[in-house]
């Protein structure tokens, strides 16, 4: 793997509250993350954000590992209700439509989220909202313009999930949040065996991305799932769990040219035939590699959690590419602390304009990163002096 083409690469990942143990773990064996979200809050029976039981040991966990590494982390919210009979609907369109529907009802959702973020202290906010009906989407764009200017005020930030599905090219986004858009449902639980992305796939949806405003970000996925044959039954899978499973198998499994993915075919204990397509550390890199090819190189990753080693040091390896090429102990001085510090400006408010993660900027402030020309021009149009006053002053020690 030629991580070289990974060399702009900014990385961010999810923690879930029903798998945090192997989520952190997993999250602790990769330096150099530019946020981190934890994955869920929800909705209870009367339309009120929701945590479940496990979602405070997650977030302790995570505030901790944020702490110690110095990673932004997001709460993420989805559209599933859990209603008081027990039963839970996921990716309620209902649910949103009544939430954005009014300005009074947005700004009551809008209060009810605050709540959530003032109290355990998260540095942004991630919504995904998900299978909405097309006649709620100008309510939903105005809403999330309304939570944006609220959070920029707190100074946090807001990420917003979009489906490869949605029309973004028909509407007008609001400028400010990040968009992140997914592009690992190609095949799943909704249909035949296959890759969850392939580079046909992949391409198509960065073309997309291209509509947005600001950088978006591609989110692309590990694991997998596995389909029984004959049956409408389909499990997620883990990459770990999926080459536990061709183990015990006895079986090779075989790599998709197109998408990188891996595949196998096996039999259980009863004779039931069943298909696996997963994702191992080639199959990342690759879609990571064409994603960087069409010039899109901030990812993220669904999700953290029952990773095999090997897919762990490739992450860490190239998010860490640049800085180790230079050398560890190599620094790349320049002014942009003292500058920025000039202007006002703090580290969060200037990686936004720049357009990089606020980890990132961290990095090349204090020499450990090496920035690009394209990123360096960026900064000096920012903060409105020549490249080489800021970085090529011979006067730093």
């Amino acid at each position: 793997m030629d991580l070289s083409v990974l060399d702009e690469l900014e990385f961010s990942a999810w923690v879930t509250e029903w798998q945090w143990q192997s989520g952190v773990d997993d999250l602790r064996q990769v330096q150099g993350l530019d946020r981190a979200q934890v994955f869920a809050a929800y909705f209870d029976g009367e339309d009120h954000v929701y945590l479940r039981n496990k979602m405070d040991d997650a977030i302790d966990a995570m505030k901790k590992l944020s702490t110690e590494r110095n990673i932004p982390l997001d709460l993420t919210i989805v559209n599933d209700q859990f209603l008081p009979d027990g039963t839970v609907v996921h990716k309620d369109s209902e649910l949103i439509g009544r939430l954005v529907e009014t300005p009074e009802s947005r700004k009551k959702h809008i209060n009810d989220i605050l709540a959530y973020i003032g109290a355990y202290q998260f540095e942004g906010l991630e919504i995904d909202y998900e299978n909405i009906d097309e006649e709620d989407l100008p309510n939903l764009l105005q809403f999330y313009k309304e939570l944006y200017d609220v959070l920029l005020a707190q100074g946090k930030s807001l990420r917003i999930i979009l489906e490869p599905n949605l029309p973004v090219e028909q509407y007008n986004f609001p400028i400010g949040p990040v968009y992140v858009m997914m592009a690992y449902n190609l095949f799943g639980g909704h249909s035949e065996p296959g890759p969850k992305a392939d580079d046909d796939f992949i391409r198509k949806v960065v073309n997309k991305m291209s509509t947005l405003p600001g950088q978006p970000v591609i989110a692309l996925s590990a694991g997998g799932f596995s389909w029984k044959l004959g049956k409408d039954e389909t499990k997620p899978l883990t990459e770990t769990e999926a080459e536990d499973l061709a183990g015990k198998s006895k079986v090779l499994p075989r790599r998709d040219p197109s998408s990188g993915g891996m595949y196998f075919d096996y039999q259980d204990e009863h004779g039931d035939a069943f298909t696996v397509w997963y994702g191992d550390q080639q199959t990342l890199y690759q879609w990571m590699k064409v994603a960087a090819e069409e010039g899109q190189m901030r990812v993220s990753l669904w999700r953290m959690g029952g990773m095999e080693t090997s897919t762990l040091e490739f992450l860490n390896k190239a998010v860490n590419y640049k800085a180790r090429a230079r050398g560890e102990n190599e620094m790349f001085a320049n002014h942009i602390k003292e500058i920025r510090k000039q202007m006002n400006l703090t580290q969060a408010e200037l990686a936004e304009r720049v357009g990089i993660g606020r980890t990132a900027l961290s990095k090349i402030e204090n020499g450990a990163y090496y920035p690009s020309a394209k990123t360096m021009k960026k900064i000096s149009d920012v903060l409105n002096k020549p490249i080489g006053e800021i970085f090529f002053n011979t006067d730093i020690s």
